[in-house]
């Protein structure tokens, strides 16, 4: 039986080191969060008293658990272990997420996500044992010494006073007023705060539409069409997981210049420096892209469990547009399409040949984010299906979606987590997949869009923050190759500067491009036709593979 004196000192270090943990954690996510530029504020004290006040909320939570759980009440003891418990995983599971996506955790993503936990334990997988490390020692370990420290030292009334106290100091600093504001609170505020409802699914009064109908706001621009090339020929759209502008050395040098191939296929070409994604998410991107919708956040759009609610094909999808100048339009990636109900999603919006993970010729092949092959065999699979599956007699539209690049960005050839090198390895099976196409006389007939779904979910760096203000979040590369677009016989070699977003700019490259309509013949190259600058492998007089007449196609 241990003495009072002892039992009280145990408790006070208990107290003290429970709050140093705490204080831990709170640092951690205040160092995760200062990585972004967005999310470093000025004053570093400012910011770390702000959130610590507002993570002092939770703190007071813990404290009052560990209270009850004191008292060794059979009633309490159950809910106060548990909630305990779950407070303490999800205050692990918070940081943790920040540290891999620069995001909170937030509920509806849990429920979303949560529906298929193979994906999360695949990922977890490929992180490696320190981050199950943690989650274990969570998880078993962290109850069973609370329960049994509790009950042999935090039984006294001191203790229990203690504990009390605890709970009434973390209350004050709580209600302390803060010392900085953000225009991104989620920077400071506690995992409660951070998911409490905040008003984005609040629906606008009847009154207040019926004005916005009555009288509608100046849009800033007008509608307008613009005649199609005529040209035929089919369209390539490869939209690079997380591709952003710091993977690049063409706006901005000293960054991580990842993709040298690339930037020397923009400059011979031409590439969009003002390219905007619709959203952070690759659904985001994709219902941009292929449903041609913007992702607003209609009411209750973040909470819903399917991510793709609400936008299902209509006649805006790529697909049922193309399809009206006879395109066959197919989607192909290597990951698994069963993930979020991708696969059914982008059936309904019109596409006629989907394609994934399960394509009999990665059989035997390396699997991994998504059960996915690494983006060589997803290139050499797009290059089979154009020679042996696609249809003969209409043109293609057929949109690629790369995976390797996606968090935790694991390089295939190491097959360790390397940002810059997941890139490298992406850039290098790119370039192999245009000196393919190349070879085919591709870009004679056809055009390559090389796009990105969304900014890569890691904290924003100063120099793209100096570059590109508010837009930081939004500016992705885009990159379009074709030897005959405009007038002068090629695309021309350009840096476009002019704004243009994922819906508009991939809709009208592939819109712009297709056939024209009855009674006009599509334009063909003529032998010695243009080139790009000697840049270009094909030779004078070299025949086309197949004309657009040849293969058929509608006129």
């Amino acid at each position: 039986m241990q003495k009072p004196a002892t039992r009280n000192a145990a408790a006070l270090v208990f107290i003290a080191v429970t709050q140093l943990l705490l204080l831990a954690i709170a640092l951690f996510r205040l160092v995760q969060t200062r990585e972004s530029a967005l999310g470093a504020d000025a004053c570093l004290g400012c910011q770390s008293a702000t959130l610590v006040q507002h993570e002092a909320g939770i703190w007071a939570a813990i404290w009052l658990l560990l209270f009850l759980l004191s008292l060794q009440a059979r009633t309490l003891k159950v809910f106060s272990t548990t909630a305990l418990w779950a407070l303490l995983l999800i205050l692990v599971a918070d940081v943790m997420v920040l540290q891999q996506f620069g995001l909170r955790l937030y509920l509806p993503d849990v429920l979303t996500y949560g529906q298929q936990p193979r994906f999360i334990v695949e990922y977890l997988q490929e992180l490696g044992w320190w981050l199950w490390l943690p989650l274990s020692v969570t998880i078993v370990a962290l109850p069973w010494i609370v329960l049994r420290f509790t009950r042999r030292h935090l039984v006294t009334g001191a203790a229990r006073a203690g504990l009390l106290s605890m709970c009434g100091l973390s209350l004050l600093l709580y209600a302390l007023p803060d010392r900085a504001a953000s225009p991104l609170p989620w920077t400071y505020q506690n995992l409660i705060e951070a998911n409490w409802p905040s008003g984005a699914d609040a629906r606008f009064s009847n009154a207040y539409l019926q004005q916005l109908q009555d009288d509608p706001p100046a849009t800033g621009s007008a509608v307008s069409c613009s005649a199609g090339l005529g040209r035929g020929g089919d369209v390539i759209i490869v939209a690079i997981e997380s591709l952003s502008w710091y993977h690049s050395a063409l706006l901005l040098p000293n960054s991580l210049e990842a993709t040298p191939n690339l930037d020397r296929l923009a400059a011979a070409n031409s590439w969009w420096e003002r390219f905007l994604a619709n959203g952070f998410t690759t659904d985001h991107g994709l219902i941009a892209m292929l449903a041609g919708q913007l992702p607003v956040p209609a009411v209750n759009r973040y909470r819903s469990l399917d991510v793709f609610e609400g936008y299902a094909g209509d006649w805006r999808a790529l697909p049922r547009r193309l399809a009206e100048d006879g395109y066959y339009s197919a989607f192909i990636t290597s990951g698994d399409l069963g993930f979020l109900g991708k696969g059914d999603w982008l059936r309904s919006l019109g596409f006629d040949h989907v394609e994934g993970h399960d394509q009999p010729e990665y059989e035997g092949a390396k699997r991994y984010s998504f059960a996915a092959v690494s983006d060589d065999l997803l290139y050499g699979r797009v290059l089979n299906w154009l020679q042996d599956d696609r249809p003969d007699d209409r043109p293609i539209a057929a949109f690629v979606e790369t995976v390797t690049t996606h968090p935790p960005f694991i390089d295939p050839v190491s097959g360790v987590a390397n940002e810059t090198a997941a890139f490298r390895f992406a850039d290098r099976a790119l370039a192999d997949f245009v000196q393919a196409l190349e070879a085919r006389d591709y870009f004679q007939n056809g055009l390559l869009v090389i796009a990105s779904d969304q900014r890569a979910l890691t904290p924003i760096r100063q120099n793209e923050l100096a570059a590109f203000g508010l837009q930081t979040g939004a500016r992705l590369p885009l990159v379009m190759l074709g030897d005959r677009l405009p007038a002068g016989g090629r695309l021309a070699r350009a840096r476009v500067s002019g704004a243009a977003d994922q819906r508009e700019r991939v809709h009208a490259a592939a819109l712009r491009a297709r056939l024209p309509g009855p009674g006009v013949r599509p334009q063909t190259v003529p032998p010695g036709g243009a080139s790009r600058g000697g840049q270009h492998p094909h030779q004078a007089g070299r025949p086309l593979r197949r004309t657009a007449a040849e293969r058929g196609y509608p006129i």
